[in-house]
């Protein structure tokens, strides 16, 4: 089976490099708020559609300098933006602006130019090779890469490629799981062998570090001065930010290896359908939803089936009752 997989790493560019990914953000950036503009002035008339990246060059020389797949990818990003509106799934599409801490573009890999050579990578209209901490093989054919880069300081590459998944051989068990606002699930199995959420001091760090900023705020209004103007505070603000990411990227991993462990050790697994969710826990809604969309696509390509069951809020032992009710609805 043939699927689409993500692979996100660590780039290092030298200054020259920086420059071309600042100036290809801000290109990107200028075609997709030019082509909103337009749509906005023309109440989407005929005219207004027909403009596009490359008519913009006639007008606006400098963009000739700019990966032409990266143009395109923004006119691509502005209709589907323009279709999850129309559709209901989004609100109007917004101007982008330079002052936001993520800036990105994505390109295309036509007739190999997007490749890893000697452990550095190569894009298009970038003449030299980028510095990247690559963790992982890559597999498969690279069809995309996305350049990211986190208030001009941090870059990431995101490769999009097309790979074949073998399916996993199965095991014959069912296994329930439940929402739990600790560990994010309960299984009917128990926890022995599935992966825990190694106990970190960010936390306490991340308290710490809050308590401080909401410190400098008061300095800052104290001394009226504008929080943007204020370096200590900006600086607390960065450290503040930075270990909210780090405690992103563990949960994510925690979310990945469970979800892993869950498909590798299960033929079905049944889910509760309708969680009791609680506020202010260590896994929240959000933290739920994100652990069904990645048991979802690796239960699809590893051949593995997932059930939704409805059972009251107050059911005890609900992963249990979601594995007998599961074991129930497969026996018919």
């Amino acid at each position: 089976m043939n699927v689409l997989k993500g692979y996100r790493f660590r780039i290092y560019p030298n200054k020259e490099q920086q420059e071309f990914f600042t100036q290809t953000f801000g290109c990107v950036r200028f075609v997709y708020n030019h082509l909103l503009m337009a749509r906005k002035e023309e109440h989407y008339s005929a005219e207004s559609l027909k403009l596009t990246p490359a008519s913009l060059k006639a007008t606006y020389p400098f963009l000739k300098k700019t990966d032409s797949l990266a143009l395109a990818n923004a006119q691509r990003n502005l209709d589907r933006a323009f279709l999850n509106f129309f559709k209901g799934r989004a609100g109007y599409p917004n101007l982008k602006s330079k002052k936001k801490t993520w800036q990105s573009y994505t390109t295309n890999n036509q007739k190999h130019t997007i490749y890893f050579e000697e452990g550095k990578l190569k894009v298009p209209k970038l003449k030299t090779l980028i510095d990247v901490h690559q963790h992982r093989e890559v597999k498969g054919q690279i069809k995309s890469a996305t350049i990211s880069a986190k208030n001009s300081e941090e870059y990431y590459v995101s490769l999009l490629c097309l790979e074949e998944i073998t399916a996993l051989p199965k095991t014959k068990k069912v296994v329930g799981v439940a929402y739990c606002p600790k560990h994010l699930v309960s299984v009917s199995c128990g926890r022995e062998h599935l992966p825990e959420l190694t106990k970190s001091t960010v936390e306490e760090r991340l308290a710490r570090a809050r308590q401080k900023l909401e410190l400098r705020a008061k300095i800052v209004k104290k001394r009226k001065v504008h929080r943007d103007c204020a370096k200590n505070y900006q600086k607390q603000k960065r450290r503040v930010d930075k270990l909210y990411l780090t405690r992103a990227y563990q949960k994510n991993d925690y979310i990945d290896k469970l979800t892993l462990k869950l498909i590798e050790q299960y033929d079905y697994v049944f889910l509760e359908k309708e969680p009791n969710f609680e506020k202010n826990c260590s896994f929240t809604e959000t933290d739920w939803h994100v652990f069904m969309q990645k048991l979802r696509y690796k239960g699809k390509w590893y051949g593995k089936e997932l059930r939704l069951i409805d059972i009251a809020s107050d059911q005890e032992e609900k992963s249990e009752t979601l594995e007998h009710l599961g074991r129930t609805q497969f026996s018919k």
